[in-house]
């Protein structure tokens, strides 16, 4: 008999949304195994094991991951739980957010334009293309919807 959930998560399912979070940072911050290890306080050993899965990292440097890299950095472990990170209000954030959505939407636009790789539609290399500017795009707007929020 089913309850209707679905299988539970298992510490595999947690190595592998960790290494991809750490292959993921590495990637798009051009950082070695040591480099991310010093801005993380840990041991070089820990993003090694990690990135290969071969054990599970402490939750506090999860938390360090965000806090250093901002939200959504850790959105591979969330998504477990079919969720996201969003700013709160109180939030600082590293970008202008009418910059950053403007910038965002300017590259949708570009994508977007018939002599583009996909024409009108949007393909998934453009897409890949442009992730930054979209990532930076949807903090912006949770930000700002999180301090409305509050306000409200």
């Amino acid at each position: 008999m089913t309850s209707g959930r679905s299988a539970r998560l298992s510490s595999d399912d947690y190595r592998a949304a960790v290494a991809t979070i750490v292959r993921n940072l590495q990637k798009a911050q051009a950082l070695s195994d040591a480099q991310l290890a010093t801005r993380l306080g840990c041991s070089t050993g820990t993003i090694r094991n990690a990135r290969g899965r071969a054990t599970s990292m402490d939750p506090v440097i999860l938390a360090r991951i965000e806090q250093e890299f901002g939200p959504g950095a850790i959105d591979p472990f969330l998504s477990l739980g079919k969720v996201r990170a969003v700013p709160l209000a109180t939030a600082r954030l590293p970008m202008d957010p009418v910059l950053a959505i403007v910038e965002a939407l300017h590259s949708i636009v570009e994508v977007q334009a018939v002599d583009s790789e996909g024409g009108v539609r949007i393909t998934a290399s453009e897409l890949r293309r442009i992730i930054e500017e979209l990532r930076h795009g949807r903090t912006a707007l949770d930000a700002l919807i999180a301090r409305a929020d509050a306000q409200g």
